[in-house]
């Protein structure tokens, strides 16, 4: 009887063991353990807009376009961009320059008073800084730039509009998206004001 006792003992035991256990437990991903010694560190998330930053990998960001920067006198243009860059500048008003041997639609420089002050992008190969392209509808453009994105009419074409997204910081660059009638992206531009603002460009 002793041996019976001792034997129904040992299974409960048992079952109340087998009923114990549980999974193991599931850390968030966000309370992730921190990196090892040596181990790099995650790269932390990048708003649309942050500083110069262009999160598509390309040659536009909010400071200039390849190695062309904002600013740069005429000189340092032509020297920093190697490449002949195509048009004339003989004074201080606003003229446009477009890249030798590149595409159409590749980039258009905007000169005045003998400094960059502006380029436009018209195709759907380059990315603007924040990610946005040409193709993108408005409410693409709205998801990438949720703040600081003013929508106003176009001046011709008839149910276009632009976005223009305004510098986190007083004195930046400022982007502004041309909208077709159609809703969708027709080219974007980079620039500090006033010539950012220039509907005509340089004509």
């Amino acid at each position: 009887m002793k041996q019976l006792g001792g034997v129904l003992a040992i299974s409960v035991v048992l079952a109340l063991a087998a009923c114990d256990r549980r999974p193991p437990a599931v850390v968030p991903a966000d309370e992730a353990r921190p990196p090892a010694a040596g181990e790099p560190a995650p790269p932390a998330p990048m708003t649309a807009m942050q500083g110069g930053a262009d999160t598509g990998g390309g040659p536009a960001r909010l400071d200039g376009f390849g190695a062309a920067t904002l600013g740069a006198s005429l000189d340092a243009l032509k020297a920093a961009w190697k490449e002949p860059l195509q048009g004339d500048v003989p004074d201080d008003y606003c003229h446009a320059l477009r890249p030798q041997g590149a595409q159409a639609d590749d980039v258009i420089f905007m000169v005045e008073g003998r400094k960059l002050v502006r380029y436009d992008v018209r195709n759907d190969r380059t990315t603007a800084p924040g990610g946005g392209k040409v193709g993108m509808t408005l409410g693409e453009l709205q998801a990438l730039y949720p703040e600081r994105a003013d929508l106003t009419p176009h001046k011709y074409e008839q149910n276009g509009h632009n976005l223009r997204v305004r510098p986190a910081s007083e004195g930046g660059a400022i982007l502004n998206f041309e909208i077709g009638g159609n809703g969708t992206v027709t080219a974007w531009r980079v620039g500090q004001a006033p010539q950012v603002d220039y509907v005509e460009g340089c004509s």
